[in-house]
């Protein structure tokens, strides 16, 4: 692939080389042109002095007129195809040139559409960046609000240990135990007083 300096497949150059090959077929298809006609005028003289053999010899020998005539046939359609063949050949790689070079136009409107893309991308993502440092609170003040969470609290465990201190003493823990004792005695009398056989 012809490329230029930066990398990038160059269209003019290889427009270039197939305007050379091109050429270079033409002078291939000319030296083939006269090599036939130095051919054909060979075929003409042996034609000729087989004609003026026949002539001599007063009767037709149809086997060789036929079997001349199908060399000359077999020759002419070998020629044919070898000086069809070049151009068939330049034709196809024209067309598959031409196809790359309409895929280049291709992908370089493509490399332009994502280049645009991109700075968009890119242009987005900073705005967004920005608006993040922007609404983004100091680390100051959120110390200034943990701090003001840790004395909460702490004011709170306070209330809580007083509440608790207040209760234990209220009720401690040996009423606990005697309000125990009380219903222990009472729960024994019911069991024994149902189990206490009736006088007759």
């Amino acid at each position: 692939m012809t490329t230029n300096g930066n990398g990038l497949f160059d269209p003019m150059a290889s427009w270039a080389r197939l305007s050379e090959r091109v050429e270079n077929q033409g002078k291939d298809i000319i030296d083939l042109r006269s090599n036939m006609n130095t051919g054909f005028q060979g075929v003409n003289a042996n034609l000729a002095a087989l004609s003026n053999e026949l002539r001599s010899a007063g009767k037709t020998h149809w086997p060789v007129i036929f079997a001349a005539l199908s060399v000359v046939i077999t020759i002419l359609a070998g020629l044919g195809f070898l000086s069809l063949q070049p151009i068939k050949d330049n034709t196809a790689r024209l067309e598959t040139a031409l196809a790359r070079l309409a895929e280049t136009k291709v992908s370089q409107n493509e490399m332009e559409w994502r280049t645009a893309r991109g700075a968009e991308d890119r242009k987005r993502s900073e705005d967004a960046i920005a608006s993040l440092r922007e609404s983004q609170v100091p680390r100051q003040e959120m110390e200034r609000v943990w701090q003001s969470d840790d004395q909460q609290k702490a004011a709170l465990q306070k209330q809580i240990d007083e509440l608790k201190q207040s209760q234990s003493n209220t009720y401690s823990a040996r009423d606990l135990l005697l309000d125990m004792r009380e219903r222990q005695d009472r729960i024994e009398r019911q069991v024994y007083g149902a189990n206490r056989p009736s006088s007759p």
